[in-house]
């Protein structure tokens, strides 16, 4: 209807045709070339193997718009999901292993995407469980939860542009520097990371312990 005669624009201006969904095509399928079949999860899917992968496409996308192979402004939003959902799942490791090891509790908040509050009850699980061992770099993420926290405190702003009044979310945001955000972010990641590989190994002993 109505849309054609800009697509017959778009498609007369650029050097392939544009095509539209064939019969029968589906997007969820393995294909002959096998090279290019990726493994979904090839081990027991856990909130750490979901976390990394979500780390791992954001890394890519900072590294192909910094070597200007993206378009930096199209994919600093999905970045910023892809970091958050990361930090999100992360935090939600760290309470499923300390609740354990601490023995508060078992399980974790699923229902629960607000970073501060996640992080408010796996810095006290962290330091239930080191006591006056507790890394004292634990204090320097709390600013870098909180910032983020300020701008999407329900992951909602990196997938949506506006709230269900029409107020956008981002607007205070102007800029985001990658090359920040990146180093920033790996470093926030190293830190999680050793927590929740330490109370892994913690929540191991106690299992084996309790079972012996």
């Amino acid at each position: 209807g109505g849309c054609l005669p800009s697509l017959t624009l778009i498609v007369s201006q650029s050097s392939q045709p544009m095509e539209w969904p064939r019969p029968h095509e589906k997007l969820v399928q393995s294909g002959a070339d096998w090279q290019l079949n990726a493994c979904v999860d090839c081990h027991t899917p856990t909130l750490g193997s979901y976390a990394t992968k979500f780390k791992d496409a954001a890394d890519v996308l900072v590294r192909e718009a910094a070597a200007g192979n993206a378009t930096l402004d199209s994919v600093i939003i999905p970045i910023m999901f892809l970091y958050r959902q990361y930090l999100e799942l992360t935090l939600k490791e760290i309470i499923l292993l300390g609740r354990e090891v601490v023995g508060t509790g078992k399980g974790y908040p699923t229902n629960e995407h607000d970073l501060k509050k996640l992080w408010d009850e796996a810095l006290s699980l962290l330091t239930a469980h080191y006591g006056p061992r507790v890394p004292p770099e634990t204090t320097n993420v709390t600013p870098c939860i909180e910032d983020l926290h300020s701008y999407d405190p329900k992951s909602f702003s990196f997938r949506y542009p506006t709230d269900k009044h029409g107020k956008p979310y981002l607007k205070e945001v102007r800029h985001i520097n990658i090359r920040n955000l990146y180093e920033v972010m790996d470093r926030l990641a190293s830190f999680l990371d050793c927590m929740s590989i330490d109370l892994g190994a913690a929540y191991d002993y106690v299992t084996e312990r309790n079972n012996g």
